[in-house]
């Protein structure tokens, strides 16, 4: 089993692209698990019809408060989705209470005890994280050794730079438990990107561009329409096209190619543009 990590600044475009990718790795006759891990659950949308499905912290609150509850079950956990994806998500508190990566880290443990990542369950397990790294919840797939190959989702946006630059610190940080970054994905947002910045962005992390995600309206357009990924519903498109190129080239990254990121301080970082 493959454990793919999309990491990335919230808005920046990765739930989009993670759920396509967990469709192209299906459509490629792969047993996909896909994991939203962000308090917004909305990372499965386009994978599963029906709309929003129920996350992690809502079935635990559920199954936990009857008295003579049974033990969890992995088909407590997850629904399945179209093209067979298992799909899950994390959940979190109400807005304004409560620790907001405290589900991913109980979603993770629950996935550990009843077995859900055990190898020869799925060919690739893609997880879809909220950038913001600075609370330990949202770390979870990277400290408790979940994580493997790290792909971080960037755009032009000088927030969206530093947002990578934290993440990257994180990878360093749990390089010990396996983890290691595979690259960034320019999700770009101008219509004449800079993209020699991004490339220069890319070195000084020690990493590379592993695909320039081109704009396209049929994004939008399988947003608004919902049940279909851009995938499934415009094959054809300039978007669906990278993404099935940019889920060959994640496979075929390799740790030994990776060395240990090389992020700035903030300092350092403010002073480069």
């Amino acid at each position: 089993m493959e454990n793919i990590v999309i990491f990335g600044k919230g808005g920046i475009g990765k739930s989009t692209i993670a759920a396509n990718l967990s469709a192209t790795y299906a459509l490629q006759h792969n047993k996909v698990l896909h994991v939203g891990c962000d308090p917004k659950h909305d990372s499965t949308v386009g994978l599963v019809d029906g709309g929003l499905i129920e996350t992690f912290m809502e079935k635990h609150s559920r199954i936990f408060g009857v008295r003579d509850h049974k033990p969890l079950q992995a088909s407590d956990l997850l629904v399945k989705g179209r093209l067979n994806i298992d799909c899950a998500e994390a959940g979190g508190p109400e807005p304004g209470v409560g620790c907001a990566g405290r589900g991913i880290s109980l979603m993770l443990e629950a996935f550990q005890d009843l077995g859900i990542l055990k190898d020869g369950r799925y060919d690739i397990g893609l997880f879809d994280v909220l950038g913001d790294v600075v609370c330990g919840g949202f770390a979870a797939p990277l400290r408790q050794g979940f994580a493997e190959k790290v792909v971080i989702v960037v755009s032009e946006e000088l927030m969206a730079l530093y947002a990578a630059n934290n993440i990257a610190k994180s990878v360093r940080t749990y390089a010990s438990n396996g983890v290691y970054l595979a690259g960034l994905v320019a999700n770009l947002k101008d219509g004449k990107p800079d993209r020699k910045r991004l490339q220069r962005f890319a070195a000084i992390l020690g990493t590379r561009i592993l695909a320039f995600v081109p704009r396209d309206p049929a994004v939008r357009q399988a947003e608004f329409a919902r049940g279909k990924t851009v995938v499934e519903r415009s094959p054809k498109s300039p978007f669906a096209k990278s993404i099935k190129s940019l889920a060959a080239t994640i496979r075929k990254v390799k740790r030994k190619d990776c060395p240990l990121p090389t992020p700035m301080d903030d300092r350092k970082f403010y002073g480069s543009w």
